[in-house]
């Protein structure tokens, strides 16, 4: 913890403007206090750990769950509220919200509105992160989680980055654009990361963009949309992920005729090497399937092709059948993914397989789908 009461019922805060020396003279003179439980409190003031307060051992206040913190978190808290502070904004330090049983690590006020900033440096779990937001909601206190930067974000450009489960609860919108938005304590700077295409798994192409600390405002700046000559060279990476894709997943599958995307190859009699363009191909909210989207974009010809249908011919309706067909789980998700690749099926006019789509067709299409009307 950075906030301590005094013995003269005093709000204290462990900031950097306080020397070494001075908090080790300060430790022997002066007594401080939890806010929460009124407890005594430790402050540890040492050569390793920035200055922090503790509780004594064994203390069961419900503030404890701010103990053990990082190096990184304390720091970063530290300079966040230093930062919006000097933006003029009313800036409170680790405050203590009652009603919620919360303490924020800063609760910010901005044109008659709070805002709580929760600088997250350790995982959390997904109850835990939907009742502190919901909490923050529900008392009309606007939530902002701002990430410690992994190393593996610490880049610019278009990247190929790993998002774990924990880390996609963070992911933010605004007006239809998704971005996750970092903070790097040594540096002072923040990393967006944002235009997310989903690969496989837990793998995206990413635009990554950084942001030093004293060109921050408030509230936060959010990434602008990928320009056209970037969205060219996502997407020249895309195909090359595709073929990457493809070429082990021909040499390991175990299955032979049993695999559902072999068979579709060749029931739909398509070569692996020579798959048309629109075949895997980046779709709003394809990472509800987990694996690359090639697979369920050939399994969705399959179907079609099965069923004597084409893009132009096949009933939104239908869509459910078609999972239940593929024996793919459905989810809100997964058809809004399948619904959006036959609405772009349709902007193409592909009404078979052998339609001779243009690189420059394919790449307008999904520029205006993905990027110009947001996804």
């Amino acid at each position: 913890m950075l906030v301590a009461m005094t013995e003269q019922q005093q709000l204290f805060h462990l900031t950097s403007k306080y020397p070494l020396d001075e908090l080790q003279k300060l430790k022997k003179q002066q007594s401080f206090f939890c806010p929460q439980c009124k407890e005594q409190l430790l402050l540890k003031a040492g050569q390793i750990k920035i200055p922090h307060f503790a509780h004594q051992k064994n203390s069961e206040c419900d503030s404890l769950f701010s103990e053990g913190e990082s190096a990184a978190h304390l720091l970063g808290k530290q300079q966040l509220f230093h930062h919006f502070s000097n933006l003029q904004l009313r800036t409170v330090l680790e405050p203590y919200l009652p009603q919620l049983q919360q303490r924020p690590d800063l609760l910010l006020t901005f044109k008659n509105r709070q805002y709580a900033v929760e600088f997250q440096c350790s995982p959390i779990a997904k109850p835990s992160f939907q009742q502190r937001t919901s909490g923050y909601l529900h008392a009309n206190i606007t939530p902002i989680w701002i990430l410690h930067t992994p190393d593996k974000f610490k880049g610019t450009g278009i990247l190929k980055v790993s998002i774990n489960h924990t880390n996609t609860q963070f992911i933010q919108q605004y007006k239809k654009q998704k971005f996750l938005i970092t903070y790097d304590v040594k540096s002072k700077t923040f990393y967006y990361i944002s235009n997310l295409i989903h690969l496989h798994k837990l793998q995206y192409f990413a635009v990554v963009k950084k942001l030093p600390l004293s060109q921050q405002r408030f509230p936060l700046l959010v990434p602008e949309k990928i320009s056209k000559s970037q969205f060219h060279l996502l997407l020249k990476n895309y195909r090359k992920y595709r073929e990457y894709y493809i070429h082990p997943r021909l040499l390991l599958s175990k299955k032979g005729v049993n695999d559902q995307f072999f068979r579709s190859i060749y029931e739909l009699r398509l070569t692996m090497t020579d798959l048309p363009i629109f075949l895997g191909i980046p779709v709003c909210n394809t990472h509800a399937f987990n694996q690359f989207c090639i697979e369920w974009q050939v399994g969705f010809f399959h179907f079609m092709d099965y069923h004597a249908l084409t893009p132009k011919t096949m009933n939104e309706r239908a869509i459910p059948y078609f999972f239940k067909w593929s024996k793919l789980e459905l989810t809100d998700e997964r058809k809004a993914a399948v619904e959006h690749y036959l609405a772009i099926l349709r902007h193409l006019n592909i009404e078979q397989l052998g339609e001779n789509i243009t690189e420059e067709q394919l790449f307008n299409v999904l520029y205006d789908e993905l990027v110009a009307f947001g996804c």
